[in-house]
């Protein structure tokens, strides 16, 4: 399925919008002023050959021939004199008939990525996945995540080993579910769940994904698997992933710096300003685009936060094509800058919301999957946002009604 693509359209009008009277023709116009030129110019003459010709026939004084001549009644004026123009009668110069040239649209070839936000398969979830198979989160919208590259955030580790890390929440499901996230070509694993379960919980998920076929980024044995872009190729174009964490401080005291790959210890890739510079200049040769994901972003809110702009503005500085965010549970805004875009938040995706949840996301509890088209040599050039909402008594996404989906165009600024 491809993006549907915005199409912009100009129209030149007059300046005030008016619409004025075509022009008078400009031969006519001379005549009339030179048929009162002449008549100023012989009415002398005729009052003088008037004087004479009465003073011959009666032998009357003449009437003497005034050394000026009186000024025209108002009537007279206005019949032998041309008005001067008005502001109102002033034309301007009408508008071309055909429009200025337009650039040709994008005519390289093209990739479509469907993007969503968190998927957490915890929780409840675990047990309609039992009774019902791991494809039960997303049988609803399948259709809608059809693209060249589909991806996702995944919240939580696959694994039944580890102890729980202290902090507030922790996410875990049974490897054995798995396959359900073949959906996705790529996920991120960089967020403040992936090491719930400790660095044994992060090496169980990504052996999980290596056995489901799906692709990961964020994270690894060690920073140098953790950092590397991920490339994923389609339609013949190379598109560079890279994932991030970027979350605050937690309530409980839990920092993700504490989960940061090192060189020789399991963990994530942290997001910052210097980092996502240095990479996305690095990754820029390899591929055709640049996807940065990056989970940040303050709990339940929808305007962005200061992390979340300083660390978007420097993906797109150093040549990212798109950033895309989640983490604050709900819906952010999207903003496509010339040949960019920033997607702030794409909200939850699968998830099984508890009391705290419920209280802070309001109804309907919306999202989407963003669609990108990216063409070679002009970067993103449509985007839409199919619009879903999260069912929280089957705890997974429904197509959205056309009531939800203004509801999400408002959140997205659409």
């Amino acid at each position: 399925m491809r993006a549907s693509r915005v199409i912009l359209s100009a129209a030149t009008d007059l300046a005030d919008g008016a619409i004025r009277p075509p022009a008078a023709p400009r031969r006519a116009t001379h005549l009339r002023r030179a048929s009162a030129t002449l008549c100023a110019l012989l009415l002398p003459f005729a009052l003088l050959a008037a004087a004479c010709n009465s003073g011959g026939s009666g032998g009357a004084t003449p009437t003497p021939v005034p050394a000026t001549l009186p000024a025209p009644s108002a009537t007279e004026a206005t019949a032998s004199t041309p008005a001067a123009p008005t502001a109102a009668a002033t034309l301007p110069v009408p508008p071309p008939t055909t429009t200025p040239p337009q650039p040709p649209p994008p005519s390289g070839p093209s990739i479509t990525i469907a993007a969503v936000g968190d998927v957490s398969l915890a929780r409840e979830v675990v047990s309609r996945m039992e009774q019902n198979g791991p494809a039960y989160p997303f049988a609803l919208v399948t259709t809608l995540l059809d693209a060249d590259i589909t991806i996702a955030n995944l919240e939580g580790a696959l694994t039944e080993r580890g102890d729980p890390w202290p902090k507030g929440y922790n996410f875990r499901t049974p490897p054995r579910f798995a396959s359900g996230l073949s959906v996705f070509d790529l996920v991120s694993l960089a967020n403040n769940h992936a090491m719930d379960y400790g660095a044994i919980g992060l090496l169980d998920t990504i052996d999980a994904l290596h056995a489901a076929g799906v692709r990961y980024a964020g994270a690894g044995a060690n920073i140098a698997e953790a950092r590397p872009p991920v490339i994923i190729e389609a339609n013949g174009l190379r598109v560079a992933f890279l994932a991030y964490a970027a979350t605050p401080d937690e309530y409980g005291g839990f920092q993700i710096l504490a989960w940061g790959a090192g060189p020789e210890t399991p963990g994530l890739l942290i997001g910052s300003v210097e980092a996502i510079d240095a990479d996305v200049r690095a990754a820029r040769p390899l591929a055709d685009f640049v996807v940065v994901v990056v989970h940040a972003g303050t709990e339940y809110r929808n305007p962005p936060d200061a992390t979340q702009v300083a660390l978007a503005n420097a993906a797109l500085a150093a040549g990212a094509d798109a950033y895309i965010g989640h983490h604050a549970h709900v819906v952010q805004p999207v903003e496509q800058r010339g040949s960019q875009l920033i997607a702030w938040g794409l909200g939850n995706f699968v998830f099984d919301l508890d009391e705290v949840d419920l209280a802070n996301i309001p109804v309907p509890r919306v999202s989407l999957v963003l669609k990108l088209t990216l063409t070679k040599g002009a970067g993103v050039t449509a985007w839409e946002a199919l619009p879903v909402t999260i069912d929280d008594t089957q705890d997974r996404p429904r197509p959205a009604t056309a009531d939800e989906a203004a509801t999400l165009r408002d959140l997205i600024g659409g």
